[in-house]
């Protein structure tokens, strides 16, 4: 048994639909060619333990019945690769151009730092043999669009010194990068027609030549078009020929000709393409349909005000637009939309991402930011789910490319594509999901965040939070994870968020957390994984649980004791106010409930802050239970505890002066060197300043380290590792230094290295290292997602 405990709040949840007449499924292999296999490794769902992890070493014990067995110096070490996901990665990445070369090559720009395991800055090539590679040393901003000329050269803008706005042209000759031109305005998009580079945006000059939104290079010079005048920004070109080329984006007129969102020039003049609508802000791409030449836009508009269609997917039919399959929609069904990013032309159909959120008007049907057009009718083919980083917002997917091969490329924010973990870019051929990878390349991330770690004696970990994918597998929120074997599911998972697990030994587990089962009807917010199936503990808990720990059984014939901690009223049909116990048959309140602090406008003292248990630990001496949370005092007496208090079996006992006061508090708990230590919010003990890590000296608390954070840190896991104490949470040391992720050894607190791009909200030590999880997407310098290992030095 581990004696640490932590906390996380998580209150986004994801549903999850795939309604598509067509079968959505993963191509494993991840390649460019052959999908005919796409079960080339079927990952172990029967719920079973597998393997009990490595071997007995030298004739030593198991790793059942051993504890780890960390090194002389447990601080040292380094951050492992291997736990990224396909794709790219990088502080809040994302994809938002594409490029294809005649050889097969796939050039990928956006904002990211990595592609795979290898450094590249904001553009990098792949094929499906080779995979991932960067290209030079990358440019220093935002790739907004790619161009790739018919003799190779691949052309970029994008926004130099980590600008927003791209405002640069580069060309990429095979080894180096050098300047074409720059703007003043924005360079939203490039293409090539022919020779000659078209440029579209919102600049008023470019290559030194003052011209307004479009303009084209020869090699030599750019040059503009006579009176060409936008009063908005050009998004989007669809070229046949230089006499042949449609432009979109949010103007209204282009000086010489009044268009609202789309116009195109015939050689000798523009010829209006209007939208009926001022009020939506006009097309984000173009392109020509195969089958007939027709100009089909993709944006953010509506063509009617009926009620009874979407928008932002339209043809131009010669005298007007006119919606393809009544549009598309946001959650509201018909007389809504929703952006539309970018349009492709496959073999299989016609592809749309954005922001939308449902398809056909007729019968409305949920869809996940991405569909088909094929024969007619609009097919959900499964769903892009940014599930890693910032997901607050609907506008997913940013790109949509046809391939020569007929595959189609999306690209944005997304972390998920229906049974596919990815990051930021997915591959589908018509039937098959799959990732960009590189091979033999190990991606052991997860599909949304990590809150909770917790280890098996020395063989496993399990790992719980947010996520539907670990790894290659579906786990749906919780794992077991071996570094040799991968990632278990534990049968079906659970619908939610796992907060807290607790190991019972001999494959048994129980979770807690903001959950249930699918059908919502047989267990809530606790759960017994028995090591074949999921079984409710009595009638469950009516509120999250955050906080578990177990007694072991005196007898064989006895049951362990579950201790549950949370923000719940009620355990089963037994009123306990946050805190209970499960012998195996009923449940039990514990310690008659707690009360919290007076809130201080209200001078009667009656309106009080509510309660929650938010760790709960076991003293290994005594057995007494140590619970830390959010309460003033405990117990039907009244102890003022102040958010951290002592149960004997009997009775409460303060810790002092307690720590921290309204709305500051621990979070999670440790013995380390034999000491009780608290982490949190909290600052302060009584009159004492003991920061964010306190360890309690048998009379008082007191600061250890002092830890020297900046700003506002938030503690919300610790670890003790040997003779190191480890913790996490969001807090930063000083400038350029590490961020969320700590070790002291005693004397001084150093950070883990560049430390993790997010939270860091989980820590558990294992013979090879330190696991770390969270909601990150980088540790040290290589992505991970979710999951990382801070290797312990050999």
């Amino acid at each position: 048994m581990t004696f640490t405990r932590r906390f996380v709040s998580v209150s986004i949840a994801l549903a999850l639909c795939a309604c598509g007449s067509d079968p959505v499924l993963s191509d494993r292999d991840g390649g460019a060619g052959d999908a005919s296999t796409p079960d080339a490794h079927v990952p172990d769902v029967d719920g079973g333990r597998g393997d009990a992890g490595p071997p007995p070493v030298d004739g030593g014990p198991a790793c059942a019945t051993r504890e780890p067995e960390f090194p002389a110096d447990p601080t040292a070490g380094a951050w492992e690769p291997g736990y990224a996901n396909p794709g790219v990665g990088g502080d809040l990445p994302n994809v938002n151009s594409i490029g294809f070369g005649a050889d097969g090559t796939v050039y990928i720009g956006g904002e990211f730092t990595t592609a795979g395991y290898q450094a590249a800055r904001n553009i990098a090539a792949w094929d499906g043999a080779t995979g991932w590679r960067p290209m030079g040393e990358g440019l220093s901003g935002r790739v907004r669009s790619i161009a790739v000329a018919t003799d190779g050269t691949v052309h970029a803008a994008y926004a130099p010194d980590d600008g927003w706005e791209a405002t640069r042209i580069a060309r990429w000759n095979g080894t180096a990068w050098t300047t074409v031109a720059e703007s003043t305005g924005s360079i939203e998009e490039i293409v090539f027609v022919g020779t000659t580079l078209l440029a579209a945006g919102g600049f008023t000059q470019i290559g030194g030549v003052d011209v307004a939104g479009l303009a084209r290079f020869d090699g030599t010079t750019w040059t503009g078009y006579a009176g060409l005048a936008p009063d908005g920004t050009v998004q989007a070109i669809s070229a046949t020929s230089l006499n042949d080329v449609c432009i979109g984006g949010s103007f209204s007129t282009l000086g010489v000709v009044a268009s609202r969102g789309a116009a195109c020039w015939n050689g000798t003049a523009w010829q209006a393409r209007p939208l009926p609508f001022e009020h939506y802000i006009g097309f984000y791409d173009l392109q020509r349909d195969p089958a007939d030449g027709s100009l089909v836009g993709a944006g953010d508009f509506m063509l009617d005000d009926t009620g009874t269609n979407g928008g932002s997917i339209a043809r131009w039919v010669g005298d007007r637009w006119e919606l393809i399959g009544r549009g598309v929609m946001s959650e509201f069904g018909p007389g809504s939309t929703k952006s539309v990013r970018g349009v492709a032309f496959a073999p299989s159909g016609m592809y749309v991402g954005g922001a939308f959120r449902a398809i056909d008007a007729a019968e409305p049907r949920p869809v996940n930011a991405v569909a088909r057009w094929r024969e007619g009718e609009w097919d959900d083919i499964g769903g892009v789910y940014a599930e890693v980083g910032f997901i607050g917002g609907s506008d997913n997917v940013y790109m949509v490319g046809a391939g020569p091969d007929g595959s189609v490329y999306f690209g944005g924010l997304f972390t998920r594509s229906d049974s596919v973990t990815v990051s930021h870019v997915v591959r589908f051929d018509g039937t098959y999901w799959s990732a960009l990878r590189t091979p033999d390349e190990e991606y052991e991330g997860v599909a949304g965040s990590v809150a909770v770690l917790e280890r098996e004696a020395s063989c496993a970990i399990y790992v719980g939070g947010t996520f539907t994918y670990a790894g290659p597998i579906r786990a749906n929120n919780i794992a077991r994870y071996t570094r040799e074997g991968g990632y278990q599911a534990l049968g079906d998972g659970v619908v939610g968020s796992v907060l807290e697990i607790e190991v019972l030994g001999e494959g048994r587990v129980v979770a807690g957390g903001a959950f249930s089962d699918e059908s919502g009807t047989v267990f809530r917010n606790v759960a017994l994984w028995d090591a074949s199936e999921w079984r409710p503990l009595g009638g469950s808990v009516d509120g999250e649980v955050s906080a578990l720990e177990s007694v072991p059984a005196d007898s064989p014939d006895a049951q362990e004791l579950i201790y549950v901690g949370g923000d719940f009223d009620n355990a089963g049909e037994v009123p306990a106010e946050d805190l209970a116990m499960w012998n195996g048959e009923v449940w039990t309140a514990i310690g008659g409930g707690f009360e919290g602090y007076p809130y201080d406008w209200d001078p009667t003292g009656e309106e009080r802050a509510g309660t929650s248990v938010r760790a709960i630990l076991r003293d290994p001496e005594s057995g007494d239970l140590i619970v830390a949370g959010a309460f003033r005092t405990a117990g039907p007496d009244g102890l003022v505890v102040n958010n951290i208090a002592r149960w004997d079996g009997e009775a409460w006992h303060a810790y002092g002066d307690g720590l921290g006061r309204i709305s500051e508090h621990p979070n999670a708990l440790a013995f380390w060197n034999g000491r009780l230590v608290a982490v949190g919010t909290f600052e302060s003990s009584g009159e004492t300043t003991v920061g964010r890590v306190a360890a309690w000296n048998g009379t008082a608390w007191e600061a250890v380290g002092p830890i020297p954070l900046e700003g506002f840190p938030h503690v919300v896991a610790v670890e003790a590792v040997g003779s190191a104490l480890y913790v996490g949470g969001s807090m930063q040391f000083g400038e350029g230094e590490g961020t969320h992720v700590a070790v002291y050894d005693g004397t001084t607190w150093t950070p883990l290295g560049e430390g993790a791009s997010d939270i860091v909200e989980a820590l558990v030590g294992m013979d090879e290292g330190v696991y770390v999880g969270g909601t990150f997407d980088r540790t040290g310098t290589s992505p991970s997602v979710g999951l990382s290992l801070w290797r312990f030095a050999p």
